[in-house]
């Protein structure tokens, strides 16, 4: 079981912004019609890992003196089922995650399939939470096509889609479709608290557009790699590309393309007579960028490159 329950503990006992789409998912199961395998489309970083995880403490700590804090829609940290979840105890609930920058392994549904095939020693539904789903490889996917379409016994499935790559539409043609979306007020609301909450810096010099897992993310970043709201478009650049030459983290190039498109996003707006240059210039950096990271060129090259091409901005 230790193997399933890769559960990251980065989610908010405190649910904003999803609370619409939690009171759905609570009066579904209250209703005896929650679907048996669910499925959570949006913008990874939004919270949708974090909307389950409060729906999955509400149902298994409903009747807990410490029970789930409905009203305010807030987790209770001392809740033994919430204190099972962490420890990786609870045999209710099964969480699959993606390791960093890599698919789900095959042997991870094998040994699902394995435990699903058996019941659990308590009379209570049994939850599965496959996160990244659009990082199942084929493989993966084909070993467990028969079981998204009969979950045995009291089994639901709910499969969360961050959208970073194409979701294969025999998953998907399997499951219920819900799309997740905060908007922009919702998603400042959500990282102020964050901010607060978890006594963070903030070292980017915007948030726009961003969600807030990927701004704790990036934020990350830039504490991890010393890199200053203050340095040059470049220099910026270059400690992302240096650094993904080292490890492959692949939200080092994420965060790369996304401070091109903020730049250039600002630039056009004061620049409206220079639109399409601009955006070539812009769609240029981004492309030698991705080309770096998935041919593997010379780094100095690329940085000479991406040098010249700020420098006609």
């Amino acid at each position: 079981m230790s193997a399933l329950n890769n559960l990251k503990p980065q989610y908010s006992p405190r649910l904003l912004g999803l609370n619409g789409y939690f009171i759905e998912m609570v009066q579904l199961h209250e209703a005896k019609k929650f679907p048996r395998v669910l499925l959570l489309n949006g913008k990874k970083g939004i919270g949708k890992f974090t909307l389950t995880m409060h729906f999955i403490n509400y149902i298994f700590s409903k009747n807990e003196p410490t029970a789930y804090n409905l009203k305010d829609n807030v987790i209770n940290i001392n809740s033994p089922f919430y204190k099972s979840l962490l420890n990786k105890t609870t045999q209710d609930v099964i969480i699959i995650q993606a390791e960093e920058n890599k698919n789900i392994k095959i042997d991870n549904i094998r040994l699902l399939k394995s435990t699903l095939a058996s019941s659990s020693l308590s009379n209570n539904s049994r939850f599965t939470i496959i996160d990244e789903v659009e990082f199942l490889n084929p493989s993966s996917i084909n070993a467990l096509l028969k079981t998204l379409e009969e979950p045995p016994g009291n089994n639901f499935f709910i499969l969360i889609n961050n959208q970073q790559a194409d979701l294969i539409e025999t998953v998907a043609s399997r499951c219920l479709k819900n799309n997740i979306f905060l908007n922009t007020t919702q998603k400042e609301e959500v990282i102020n608290y964050l901010l607060k909450e978890k006594k963070i810096e903030n070292l980017i010099e915007t948030s726009n557009n961003l969600s807030p897992g990927l701004f704790l993310k990036y934020n990350e970043i830039y504490k991890k790699y010393k890199i200053s709201k203050n340095d040059s478009m470049f220099i910026k650049l270059e400690a992302l590309i240096i650094s993904y030459k080292k490890n492959k983290d692949k939200s080092l190039i994420s965060l790369a393309c996304f401070l091109i498109d903020n730049l250039f996003f600002h630039k056009i707006k004061s620049n409206t007579n220079k639109i399409d240059s601009l955006l070539n210039i812009k769609s240029s950096i981004i492309q030698t960028i991705n080309d770096f990271a998935q041919l593997n060129l010379n780094i100095n090259s690329v940085l000479n490159s991406i040098k010249i091409k700020l420098n006609n901005v």
